[in-house]
């Protein structure tokens, strides 16, 4: 009999001990979620408010490297180089409404189509989603487009380099831009490559279209 009531104190005991960390556990849990960066951004203490900042920072990073890694990952076959609904191009989306200007790099490259990749066009577009994407970035975008533009290219690559570009600054700091960036082009086959593009955006059909784009601010 007293070895019952033994054995029935421990089991009490037991479990009073499970519950107890229980508790503290969801405790632990509930004042975590209660002391996000949400919380912390109005608290009355300025080291707490500081740490809603450097905690959203943190996360932005996170998200962008994340979609980096996505944005740079292989080509699967017949992957679609213009369907807004594919991992890749989810990413390159999100990387231009964060305005991720450490993305413009990354991006570059994909304003062209990769092999193995498709090009069914479901409708008319003004850029790749790329191109799209360096747009939202914005400035960060222009010097790394005008560097393109001092390669070799198909004349599709530059007509949407050129588009970018007048997107961003309009056409008349485009046409100073161009100036000068050609005069002070020191190496003579990349100079005669911005004079190509100067001579594009200068072409009166695409000038129309260019017109277009900077009327409706695409």
């Amino acid at each position: 009999m007293r070895k019952n009531i033994t054995l029935y104190g421990v089991m009490i005991l037991a479990v009073s001990l499970l519950v107890s960390v229980g508790c503290r556990r969801k405790g632990s849990v509930e004042e975590k979620k209660e002391r996000d960066w949400r919380t912390l951004i109005t608290s009355g203490i300025e080291k707490e408010r500081m740490s809603a900042r450097q905690r959203v920072m943190s996360n932005r990073r996170e998200t962008i490297q994340y979609l980096l890694s996505v944005l740079n990952s292989p080509v699967e076959e017949g992957e679609q180089f213009y369907a807004s609904t594919t991992s890749r191009n989810i990413a390159i989306f999100l990387l231009g409404r964060l305005r991720a200007k450490e993305a413009v790099t990354d991006l570059i490259p994909w304003l062209t189509p990769k092999p193995r990749q498709g090009l069914f066009v479901l409708e008319e577009r003004v850029f790749s989603p790329a191109g799209e994407a360096l747009v939202e970035i914005g400035l960060p975008s222009v010097a790394m487009v005008v560097k393109l533009l001092g390669s070799e290219g198909l004349i599709s690559l530059k007509q949407e380099c050129i588009k970018i570009i007048v997107c961003i600054k309009g056409l008349r700091e485009t046409e100073l831009l161009f100036e000068n960036v050609i005069a002070e082009e020191r190496d003579s086959a990349k100079r005669e490559n911005l004079k190509a593009a100067d001579d594009l955006l200068k072409d009166p059909k695409f000038r129309k279209i260019l017109e277009n784009i900077e009327s409706r601010g695409i």
